[in-house]
């Protein structure tokens, strides 16, 4: 099976992020004794684990699609039970698949889940888990001479003897696959994949007990419900990927890892090793009177109705938090822990990002809104836009902000037209009116051709994260930063990058001051840049 990756129109991410997670609601504005219900939905908070869903497509709308024309597709898409019934029958049917991936066997090699581990939290190593079964939902064989693959639903794995925050070593897998095939060939056009691992309690469902209530998955008479992970778990997940999943990933992670090995021509086995980090939930209802005295309560009015639910991953997102903040008393509405990654649409800002032939790059933050895609390149500087509330639920302990950038070595170097010296990096938090704000803790280093930056404890309201990577410049011998943006080919920078970038760098943390600025340096020697003296 030949597989493509394409990605929708940027004016068509948040549509795409609404169908494959918790869908919106509205309130009509004439209910004035209704309170107004704002919630900003966590791209990662999906709902009880279902099954998988096919649906029939007229072939011109498949191919709009394809060559990135907008149209409203879900208008005309047609239901079927199987790939080979209804609408579906036609051996020249174009589809609209969701599915979930299954497990990988000795038939299943591609499109599948190879293996999950787990630690405990308190220095253990990580723990395999075995399989123990789908949970209920619709699936579908693989019909190979169409091209199309096994969807299966979300799947149990038992982790023996590592216990979550629920007392037990449940675990569920929810890897989620949106995509579009033509009826003219085997070709199958990749849009999104999110996956999520959850710790889950089950019990057996009584009589009269909504579905709803079954906040991870039902199977039959059980009812199992999320709960959270223990403090500094770490979980390892891989997946065999066609290697047409390209570009950037995003996510609720802290101190990730990744590694990517090719299987076969194809196919890619992907593993990614993280703790979860601990998102901060914004929801509240207001009265009429409150709503009225927001900021700017025409905000959350649309065509008549009130705008209720928005998509964390929302650039609009962050003027919520704006809208919000005060009538929350800055202070979230709850917490939850989460562990998920997804891939990123759109085109990105520079030219180093658009690379399609390799996945290059990992952004992960426990933000309540953040940046839907990679990392923005301008002024010599990574930023990454972020926001939140101050405050826990408990409304005293401030919320403490986690921010992971990973990114291919050469593409780095490609920004930045450096040479394979070490690298260094600033990092700085900083809010609207330009000031800096306090980081605890930051980190660089570069093994096996990653570079990896943490910056961790910053507060929120709506920071910018601010990396600006040093070295060495193409043709010079001094360390420095380029005056502009760099999209120079990494043809020549990665070839020659391999064998040096295997090698891990060793990097110092230091705080420096330069007249009244202080601020926080990464460096590849225990010194601070010229012209700061080390505080």
């Amino acid at each position: 099976m030949n597989l493509l990756t394409r990605k929708f129109p940027s004016s068509w991410i948040g549509l795409l992020i609404s169908f494959s997670m918790i869908g919106s609601v509205t309130v009509g504005a004439q209910a004035a004794d209704t309170p107004y219900r704002h919630t900003i939905v966590d791209s990662f908070a999906e709902g009880a684990g279902g099954g998988s869903e096919v649906h029939a497509l007229p072939e011109d709308i498949v191919q709009k699609i394809i060559n990135n024309v907008e149209t409203d597709w879900r208008q005309v898409r047609k239901k079927c039970d199987s790939y080979s019934s209804g609408d579906c029958a036609q051996s020249d049917t174009a589809y609209s698949l969701r599915f979930y991936l299954p497990p990988c066997d000795a038939r299943i090699t591609s499109y599948c889940i190879e293996s999950l581990a787990v630690s405990d939290g308190v220095g253990g190593p990580l723990v395999t888990g075995s399989y123990n079964g789908l949970v209920d939902g619709k699936t579908f064989d693989a019909v190979a001479e169409r091209g199309l693959p096994d969807a299966s639903t979300a799947s149990r794995w038992t982790v023996s003897g590592v216990k979550h925050s629920g007392g037990s070593d449940g675990y569920a897998i929810k890897v989620l696959v949106d995509a579009f095939k033509s009826g003219s060939s085997k070709d199958l056009y990749l849009f999104d994949v999110t996956a999520i691992v959850e710790p889950f309690t089950e019990s057996k469902s009584v009589q009269g007990q909504s579905d709803d209530s079954c906040t991870s998955f039902k199977v039959k008479e059980i009812c199992a419900k999320r709960v959270d992970f223990v403090e500094k778990q770490r979980v390892a997940l891989t997946l065999r990927l066609p290697n047409t999943v390209t570009g950037w990933l995003n996510g609720r992670l802290k101190n990730a890892d990744i590694k990517i090995d090719p299987i076969d021509l194809k196919v890619n086995r992907i593993r990614v090793e993280a703790e979860p980090v601990v998102v901060p939930e914004v929801s509240v209802s207001l009265t009429k009177e409150q709503f009225d005295a927001l900021p700017d309560p025409s905000f959350f009015l649309r065509q008549g109705e009130i705008w209720n639910s928005v998509n964390a991953g929302n650039p609009i997102a962050l003027e919520w938090i704006k809208q919000l903040v005060a009538v929350m008393k800055d202070t979230a509405s709850g917490e939850h822990s989460s562990w998920a990654f997804s891939t990123v649409g759109g085109r990105q800002s520079n030219d180093c990002f658009n690379d399609k032939t390799r996945l290059i790059g990992l952004v992960t933050t426990n933000a309540a809104v953040y940046s839907p895609g990679a990392p923005d390149f301008s002024n010599d500087s990574l930023n990454y836009k972020v926001g939140g509330l101050h405050y826990r639920p408990d409304g005293k302990s401030l919320t403490v902000g986690t921010y992971d950038l990973l990114m291919r070595s050469d593409v780095a170097r490609c920004l930045y037209r450096f040479t394979n010296a070490p690298l260094s990096a600033s990092v700085a938090v900083v809010d609207d009116s330009g000031s800096e704000k306090r980081i605890e803790t930051t980190f660089l280093n570069e093994k096996d051709g990653w570079l990896h930056l943490g910056a961790y404890g910053f507060s929120f309201s709506r920071p910018t994260l601010r990396v600006k990577l040093t070295g060495t410049r193409q043709g010079s011998s001094t360390s420095g930063s380029p005056s502009s943006s760099s999209s120079n080919s990494m043809t020549s920078n990665s070839k020659s990058s391999k064998s040096k970038a295997s090698k891990k760098s060793v990097s110092y943390t230091m705080t420096c001051k330069k007249g009244k600025v202080t601020k926080k340096f990464i460096t590849a020697l225990p010194n601070c840049p010229a012209g700061w003296k080390k505080v």
